[in-house]
């Protein structure tokens, strides 16, 4: 399939409007905004402006928009801070914001959050891996730790596995 070939930014106005009309979806960070105007051909010290001008008009805000990221994570409820930290990456937020982000979330919370998928998942791995706790154990570890979480709340939502009541 071929691909429309995108407009070139060379005007103020059509950087301003390509990057409120960006906005209106979704919050972007400054960093993704400048990427998606030099991918059409928007000269630096034009994107300087713009970016410029959205932010003394509040409409980008790094800080607001790594909270959604946060806001986010928060909500799915089943992933670790080193996804959080991916996604964060993604959205093209680093520094300062980041590190606020990432701050905020405490270590209780992160094993809070894995417990809490462990449980869900504990009764299925058990079915499947009754010959050997040994390998079920090992299941739940990998499939936690490819959610992004790290040892500590691996090595909690472990320990669930011995317990009989769940």
């Amino acid at each position: 399939m071929w691909s429309k070939s995108k407009k070139l930014l060379t005007t103020h106005a059509e950087a301003y409007n390509f990057c409120l009309d960006k906005l209106a979806l979704r919050d972007h960070s400054s960093r993704e905004l400048r990427q998606k105007l030099t991918e059409r051909g928007c000269p630096e010290e034009l994107q300087d402006q713009v970016l410029q001008k959205l932010k003394d008009h509040h409409f980008v805000d790094d800080f607001r928009c790594a909270g959604y990221v946060l806001d986010a994570w928060r909500r799915k409820k089943s992933y670790g801070r080193q996804y959080l930290r991916l996604m964060l990456q993604r959205r093209c937020l680093s520094g300062e914001p980041a590190q606020e982000v990432l701050r905020q979330v405490t270590d209780e919370e992160e094993t809070e959050q894995a417990e809490a998928l462990a449980r869900q998942q504990l009764a299925k791995l058990k079915r499947k891996y009754a010959e050997d706790s040994r390998r079920g154990r090992a299941a739940l570890a990998r499939m936690l730790a490819s959610r992004g979480f790290g040892t500590g709340p691996i090595a909690s939502a472990l320990e669930l596995w011995n317990q009989e009541d769940i």
